[in-house]
C-alpha cells in the first residue's frame, strides 16, 4: 500500500482555502438535492472522508434530524479548527470531526449508513486502498459516494472594470499552464490511473452496485446577491490572499523559469493580483463588475451489497 500522500496532508493548516471555496460547491439552497443524490436520510449515521475543516460535515448536519455525521481527517489542525466551527454553529449534537488515517480507519466494520467525500479519493496516493476502507465501514445496503470536479469543465467571464484585468487574465493563464506542467499527479503523490473520470469504474470494480452519476455546476460572482457581503469580503481577503501567497511561494521555484515563466512575470502577476484585491474590496457592490466563474462537478454513488 502506498500511503505517501499522508505526508502532504498531515500538517495542513489551509483552513481558508476550504472555508472560502467549498460553500460555493455546497450551497444551502441545494441541500435537499444533494442529500437525495448522496442517498442520505434524516436519521442516518454518516461518515465524511478526508473532510478537512468540515464544510461538508456542517452542510450535511443541517439536513439531519435524529442522525449524526462524523468527519475524519489526518490533520490535527483541520480537526481542531473544524470542531470549533461546528460548536460555533450549534451543531455539536449532530456533528463531529475525529483524527484518523483513511488507510486504517478506527471504525468497526459496517458502522455507517452513508459515506461521502469530496475530492478525498482523488488526493490519495492509493485511492483503491482508501475506497476499500470506506466500503469496509459502510453497512450492508448502505451507500458510498464521492463528489469531484470535472476535468476542464469550467470557465470564467472576466467582465470586470479593473483596468488591467485582461493582462492579469493573460498572465494567470500562463502561470496555471506552467503550474500543471510541474505539479503532475506524480509530484502531488496521486494516482495517474484512478483519476476522477474513472470513479464509476472504480466503484463497480470493487463491488458497489446500483451506481448512479449526477452532474451539477457551481458558480460564483462578487455581484451575485445570493452571497452576503461578509462572505464576499472573506473570499477576497482570505481566498484571494491565500492564492497570492501561493504565487509568492512558487516564485522561488526555479522550475517555473525553466518552463518560461520568469521572475519578472511573477512580480507583475503578484502586483496585479494585489491591486485587483484592493479594487474588489473597494467596489464590493459595483454591479458593473460581472466577473464570474463556473465549474462542473459530479457525484458518483454506489450501494454496498
Amino acid at each position: 500500500m502506498n500511503t505517501s500522500s499522508n505526508e502532504i496532508w498531515i500538517d495542513c493548516t489551509n483552513y481558508n482555502d476550504f472555508e472560502s471555496t467549498r460553500p460555493v460547491l455546497f450551497r444551502d439552497d441545494m441541500r435537499e438535492q444533494f442529500l437525495k443524490w448522496l442517498r442520505i436520510k434524516p436519521d442516518h449515521k454518516v461518515l465524511v472522508g478526508g473532510c478537512g475543516p468540515g464544510v461538508e460535515v456542517r452542510f450535511i448536519a443541517k439536513g439531519l434530524e435524529s442522525g449524526k455525521v462524523t468527519g475524519f481527517d489526518i490533520s490535527k489542525y483541520f480537526v481542531e479548527h473544524g470542531n470549533k466551527k461546528i460548536a460555533e454553529e450549534g451543531l455539536s449534537d449532530k456533528a463531529e470531526i475525529v483524527l484518523d488515517d483513511g488507510y486504517n480507519l478506527s471504525f468497526a466494520n459496517n458502522t455507517f449508513d452513508a459515506i461521502v467525500n469530496h475530492q478525498y479519493i482523488g488526493v490519495l496516493s492509493d485511492p483503491v486502498a482508501g475506497l476499500k476502507e470506506l466500503i469496509r465501514v459502510c453497512k450492508i445496503g448502505g451507500t458510498v459516494s464521492v463528489s469531484a470536479s470535472g476535468r476542464g469543465g469550467g470557465g470564467c467571464d472576466s467582465d470586470c472594470a479593473f483596468e488591467n484585468n485582461e493582462r492579469l487574465k493573460e498572465l494567470t493563464d500562463r502561470y496555471m499552464q506552467t503550474f500543471w506542467k510541474i505539479y503532475t499527479p506524480k509530484e502531488l503523490k496521486q494516482s495517474e490511473y484512478w483519476h476522477s473520470q474513472r470513479y464509476p469504474k472504480m466503484f463497480a470494480e470493487f463491488g458497489l452496485k446500483n451506481i448512479t452519476i449526477h452532474a451539477y455546476a457551481s458558480a460564483f460572482s462578487y455581484s451575485d446577491s445570493y452571497w452576503s457581503d461578509e462572505f464576499k469580503t472573506y473570499k477576497i481577503k482570505s481566498g484571494m490572499g491565500k492564492e497570492i501567497k501561493n504565487i509568492e511561494s512558487n516564485s522561488e521555484d526555479l522550475r517555473f523559469q525553466e518552463y518560461g515563466f520568469s521572475k519578472q512575470d511573477f512580480q507583475e502577476l503578484i502586483k496585479l493580483n494585489k491591486t485587483k484585491q484592493e479594487y474588489l474590496l473597494n467596489n464590493l457592490n459595483n454591479n458593473q463588475d460581472w466577473e464570474w466563474s463556473v465549474s462542473t462537478n459530479y457525484i458518483v454513488a454506489g450501494e454496498k451489497s
